[in-house]
């Protein structure tokens, strides 16, 4: 009872040890911005990858079609159809022909060439190229490295794909190329599936099938993971996609991630006391992973504060989070001086205010403080005469 007593008065201080942190999380403008093609927005223009940048995005994601003549040509689809109102299959048409296509905004198809001029000296702006079997064949992969090579943006590119062929291709032709294997929707992210697939850096996952357990086992594997959008991206999911871990989100709506809603604090030389069983799970938010249960009574280290969905949660391993309302978050230095108090019933606590807790010796007149400093619980000793008042 004393020691609940304590530990939820000292309370008051422990929030002083929480601050706010970088997420360190990247944004990727899936065919720039483009808004599912709403709002006058055409994909794959200098319109749409101008707005990813402008709403936050660190990353453009680009489309790679070959034209019958070698050029790599920029586009989702392999035709020209849906863009332009102009039927063309891409590989049997020649970059001089597809070059003068209108697309709605008054633009024109473009070359990765282009694109990549267009965007050379804005230094903060990094590159996702997808590449794509041609006919069944691997078509576009040598030219494309020679490409990036002669602009000098190897470091500013990664390469994506669904097909692993096509991404092994171009870790050969450039080393340390940095890749994003693409997984299709209806395939998992299971523990089998990384283990086969460690030569990639990164994964790409249908957010629907990304869990927190597969956040964290990618993570093990010293990889990183990315969802990619659902078709009606409403803004709604970008919360879960924090909470869960992700390193990023391939999305269309850059914009979503302007105001950047990272949730999670530091905790310094905190420890979560489990009053109860409780759940940890991998991950927070929609797809979080139940992992194990802890038993009552025991002591965890515990390293982040995050709130979802108005429940508040602490991380007490990697990824791993339990909820605050199952325990006692307080400062280590708070358990040495509680452990005093038990076996020291003449010892009792005064709270002075939030920011200093007061412990007094009653024989001695002497003083014991939890004082807050520095984003840390100092102890040290007052002697004096102080009234009990």
């Amino acid at each position: 009872m004393l020691k609940h007593c304590v530990l939820k008065g000292l309370l008051l201080t422990a929030f002083l040890g929480i601050m706010l942190v970088g997420s360190g999380f990247m944004v990727i403008g899936h065919r720039g911005e483009y808004f599912n093609n709403h709002m006058g927005i055409v994909e794959h223009t200098y319109q749409s990858y101008d707005h990813a940048i402008n709403d936050g995005a660190s990353m453009l994601e680009i489309d790679l079609e070959r034209s019958s003549d070698g050029v790599l040509v920029i586009s989702h689809d392999p035709t020209t159809e849906r863009l332009s109102g102009i039927h063309r299959v891409i590989s049997d048409t020649p970059w001089a022909t597809l070059r003068q296509l209108p697309y709605g905004n008054g633009e024109r198809m473009k070359s990765l060439q282009e694109v990549l001029l267009h965007y050379r000296d804005l230094p903060q702006v990094q590159f996702m190229i997808e590449t794509r079997l041609v006919n069944n064949q691997m078509r576009m992969e040598d030219t494309l490295a020679q490409l990036v090579a002669s602009l000098g943006l190897q470091r500013r590119v990664v390469y994506e794909s669904f097909s692993d062929s096509s991404l092994l291709r171009m870790q050969q032709l450039q080393p340390g190329a940095r890749t994003l294997l693409l997984l299709h929707p209806n395939t998992w992210l299971t523990s089998d599936y990384i283990a086969a697939h460690r030569w990639t850096t990164s994964y790409g996952v249908w957010w629907p099938q990304l869990s927190g357990a597969a956040v964290n086992e990618v993570h093990a594997a010293g990889q990183q993971v990315f969802p990619w959008p659902m078709d009606n991206e409403t803004g709604n999911e970008v919360a879960d996609e924090y909470a869960l871990g992700t390193d990023g989100v391939i999305t269309n709506w850059s914009s979503h991630y302007r105001e950047s809603p990272d949730p999670s604090r530091s905790l310094t030389d905190m420890v979560f006391d489990v009053d109860q069983p409780t759940t940890v799970y991998a991950g927070l938010g929609s797809n979080a992973s139940s992992l194990r249960t802890l038993p009552r009574d025991t002591t965890w280290p515990a390293s982040r504060e995050m709130t979802v969905h108005d429940i508040r949660w602490y991380e007490i391993g990697k990824n791993e989070w339990v909820r605050a309302s199952d325990g006692v978050l307080t400062s280590k230095l708070m358990l040495s001086h509680t452990a005093a108090m038990n076996n020291r019933p003449d010892l009792f606590a005064l709270f002075a205010s939030p920011f200093i807790s007061l412990f007094k010796h009653t024989a001695n007149h002497q003083y014991s403080v939890l004082a807050y400093q520095s984003g840390h619980l100092l102890p040290y000793e007052v002697s004096g005469s102080k009234s009990d008042s």
